[in-house]
């Protein structure tokens, strides 16, 4: 019985990559063994999936669904880092010696996860010359995105931080919609580590200069120009 469900789930593992050109580009090179050693994950949307300052033990890798990378700070804020996808790997920061997680992970929809042990991630590592050459790559793009953010939160104020953000989402969502864009309040102040106060504080200002209009959740920006001239990036 234990060994049919061993055989289900290989054959979960192997469907999953083979059917993901994102997945399988990651592991086109993972010798067999190690292959079988991988283990399926479901998580529910809300569910912390590592915990800041806990010790990593495990590799995983996002074969679908969407997560919140985020630091607690010690008043209880969350400030988020990044927004992480298929593809994307979790726990590969850490897992070398042990360390603890500099972050947490929630999950924010349904989420499955392959997920290695320790052993069998470094033993992958000595024989996958690929996979290397694919860490190495999510090292330096990890850095180099740190370092833009870090950048940018020091050059630039919190106004025009919010001003880009709303320019952004306007050029993905307004210009298509009459300027209309749906902008969640809360997830801004955890991006910007801010208190909602201070972001509902910049938008009444803009409301007042008549560069967008508020209503709840959904912006309308209408003044494109001078917005993108207040985020002065």
């Amino acid at each position: 019985m234990q060994n049919d469900k061993k055989s289900s789930e290989w054959l979960s593992v192997v469907e999953l990559v083979t059917g993901d050109a994102i997945l399988y580009d990651l592991l086109k090179y993972c010798p067999l063994a190690i292959l079988r050693r991988w283990q399926l994950q479901q998580v529910r949307p809300g569910t912390l999936i590592c915990q800041q300052h806990e010790i990593c033990h495990e590799f995983h890798l996002i074969a679908q669904g969407n997560v919140d990378v985020f630091i607690h700070a010690d008043d209880g804020r969350k400030y988020l880092q990044a927004r992480y996808h298929a593809g994307d790997m979790l726990g590969e920061l850490e897992i070398f010696e042990q360390r603890p997680y500099i972050c947490s992970v929630e999950a924010t929809s349904e989420v499955t996860l392959l997920t290695l042990s320790r052993s069998d991630f470094c033993h992958w590592l000595t024989v996958d010359n690929y996979f290397n050459q694919k860490i190495i790559q999510s090292f330096s793009s990890q850095y180099y995105q740190l370092s833009k953010k870090a950048g940018e939160d020091s050059l630039y104020s919190l106004h025009q931080r919010v001003c880009h953000a709303l320019w952004q989402s306007y050029q993905h969502q307004g210009a298509k919609n009459e300027g209309e864009i749906t902008i969640n309040k809360q997830q801004l102040s955890e991006q910007f580590a801010v208190a909602p106060r201070s972001i509902n504080r910049i938008l009444f200002e803009l409301r007042e200069q008549q560069i967008i209009t508020v209503n709840g959740e959904r912006i309308a920006v209408i003044h494109p120009v001078r917005l993108h001239q207040q985020a002065g990036f």
